[in-house]
């Protein structure tokens, strides 16, 4: 495996954010700062391209991080800037057709936003897509990088708390896509990425829109796992607080608390494990990189992280059936768009 020579890369985001965005739910981030700040620190890497609809936003993006080439649409971009890596920072409804677009274009790397996608046709189109350009896709489900989940999934697949029986974690005052995927895709990293067989979910759906959909007010997520293990995710109310989540295990629990703390609950007694924040978005871009030179596939990307989605949109096709739902999803006419505004539109027309 050769290195390249420094700034061989070249880098693009669509989505940039406002610098000064308030990090708020309902959609004002600045997650496309946050990606260009990992690539100006990788010297492989040079920010190119940006692409935005608000002008304002994209000349301040461009000002901050150098970046030549500033387009209102992406795929004028794509066409004429041919990125290397490219960063996907828009919301949900946007990701399918932008992953294709630049996967079709030649772009070589993509990291993408949660929830990556809106329905079942697009999670399997997006399979079509990585199959047949070889495009190398992440996700950026961060915490897997985080030292204490990367510890707590160590205990709990190690069998320090016997035979794993329960992941719970409550989300308060969020749904279960633009927060809860994230805890739904630990539950499956505590599992080894293992098969979901089967999903539970029930949600109350009034008026709350954010990241360009509608959102629950009120969800609840329950699944098995292939091999053992369920999950349980309540977006809405906290579960344990003070505790990030609960791993209970037939011998013992162990607890996250603030992402930062273990709290382990076996046979010994019980003990605390600390650990310090990690450079996480640092590490995605860094093994993105790597796997495009020969390296191994990260730990964020699209086959570990795929089955997470499958997981997130079974939990809302579940609410919308009215059924439990047993995996793998296949094709759905009947999900046309994110699923939560199915169920507003259900609402608005039984109200």
């Amino acid at each position: 495996m050769t290195t390249p020579a420094a700034s061989d890369i070249t880098a693009a985001v669509i989505g940039v954010g406002a610098a000064d965005a308030p990090n708020v739910k309902g959609g004002g981030h600045r997650i496309g700062y946050t990606h260009a700040e990992s690539y100006q620190r990788d010297p492989r890497v040079r920010i190119a391209a940006a692409a935005d609809i608000n002008n304002r936003n994209l000349e301040a993006f461009q000002k901050q991080f150098g970046a030549e080439h500033g387009h209102a649409d992406y795929r004028e971009m794509l066409a004429e800037r041919k990125p290397d890596v490219l960063s996907i920072c828009t919301y949900v409804g946007l990701h399918h057709r932008m992953i294709r677009d630049a996967a079709e274009a030649g772009v070589k790397m993509i990291v993408c936003e949660k929830p990556f996608v809106a329905t079942p046709d697009e999670l399997i189109d997006i399979d079509r897509v990585v199959k047949q350009t070889g495009v190398k896709l992440v996700i950026a489900h961060i915490r897997r990088y985080q030292p204490a989940f990367a510890r707590a999934r160590e205990l709990y697949q190690g069998g320090a708390v016997g035979d794993r029986v329960l992941c719970a974690a409550g989300i308060d005052g969020w749904d279960l896509s633009e927060w809860g995927s994230h805890w739904l895709d630990m539950f499956r990293y505590f599992h080894g990425d293992a098969r979901v067989a089967w999903v539970m979910g029930q949600g109350r759906v009034r008026d709350a829109t954010g990241y360009g959909h509608h959102m629950e007010d009120h969800a609840v997520a329950h699944f098995a796992f292939e091999g053992g293990g369920r999950g349980l995710l309540d977006g809405g109310h906290a579960l344990n607080h003070p505790w990030s989540m609960t791993l209970q295990g037939s011998d013992g629990t162990i607890r996250i608390r603030d992402e930062h703390e273990l709290v382990i609950d076996d046979a010994d007694g019980r003990r605390v494990e600390t650990f310090e924040d990690a450079p996480v978005w640092d590490t995605v871009v860094r093994e993105l990189l790597d796997w495009h030179e020969g390296g191994p596939e990260p730990r964020v990307g699209y086959s570990h992280t795929r089955g997470s989605a499958e997981l997130n949109l079974a939990a809302y096709a579940s609410m919308l059936r009215g059924d439990r739902v047993d995996l793998p999803l296949g094709p759905d006419a009947s999900i046309t768009e994110w699923p939560v505004n199915h169920l507003a539109a259900r609402r608005a027309t039984t109200s």
